[in-house]
């Protein structure tokens, strides 16, 4: 697939918009292996999340926050083109044009890694996620959101359909953000629920990876709210039958359920008759 994001010529308007801005990448390293030597071989500033954390040598799945602007004046065509190449499409790329210097940025972005949950339980927040960042954005009530984003001006994430979504967002000069990031129950069952097709779609690596990489990057996420949208109308909630159920319609044909072999036993199925993993075994 060569329709990836045109970084290079995201430049301009980028640039223009924001004139007093730097913008910066964010990178999740474990979802682009290989940003590391890429930057590092490059002349670009960048920074580790993790540097200073007891993570710190955990670089592999760090991550990376670089300057793009550094690299849009540097004319650094090969490596604009291998970032958008390696992260249109893997949900491991967001991006923010912040008045701020890049070790104010990191320092600032670190302290968002923090969360607690609604039983005090403490985790990382992987904000750096795509996925997570925009499921975050959806589920923080108003206060708490702009605080989070007050690191910048404006962002921008890839979702997973490949297309570049705007964030917009005012930077606090004075960073009135309070780690860790308090999170109610509510909050993190609707990012609990928002992950769902995230972890379909790793079952169904495993278990059909060869069907699965047959459908083309930009049209899985509407194959997964398809099938599992059907599914959950025949009474399937656990990620193992949702996940048996895309691969039947991976191995099948989307309109499996519509075929004679198939709607009888999907009608016991919806009746709680019978599993789904007993009908797929039929």
């Amino acid at each position: 697939m060569d329709d990836y994001f045109d970084l290079a010529g995201f430049a301009p308007a980028a640039l223009r918009e924001y004139p007093h801005c730097t913008v910066y990448g964010l990178a999740d390293h474990g979802g682009m292996p290989g940003l590391h030597a890429q930057l590092s071989r490059s002349s670009i500033a960048w920074r580790s999340l993790f540097e200073g954390s007891r993570e710190e040598n955990a670089l592999a799945v760090a991550p990376l926050l670089f300057s793009l602007t550094d690299a849009w004046h540097g004319r650094n065509r090969q490596l604009l083109d291998w970032i958008a190449a390696h992260g249109t499409y893997t949900s491991s790329l967001l991006m923010l044009a912040s008045p701020l210097a890049i070790d104010d940025v990191a320092a600032r972005l670190a302290r968002r890694l923090d969360a607690a949950l609604s039983e005090d339980m403490n985790v990382m927040l992987r904000f750096f996620d795509p996925r997570v960042f925009e499921a975050l954005t959806d589920v923080l009530e108003p206060a708490q959101r702009e605080a989070f984003l007050g690191v910048a001006d404006h962002w921008w994430y890839f979702d997973r359909r490949g297309a570049l979504v705007a964030q917009p967002a005012r930077c606090d000069a004075r960073d009135g953000y309070a780690a860790p990031l308090r999170l109610t129950a509510a909050q993190e069952f609707a990012l609990l629920a928002a992950s769902e097709p995230d972890q379909v779609a790793e079952q169904l690596q495993s278990m059909v990876p060869e069907p699965w990489r047959d459908v083309p990057l930009p049209r899985r996420i509407g194959f997964l709210q398809r099938h599992i949208g059907a599914a959950n109308a025949l009474g399937l909630r656990s990620t193992r039958d949702l996940a048996l159920y895309c691969a039947a319609a991976l191995l099948e044909g989307e309109e499996f359920a519509g075929t004679p072999k198939w709607r009888p036993l999907l009608a016991q199925v919806q009746r709680g008759e019978l599993d789904f993993g007993a009908a797929l075994a039929q």
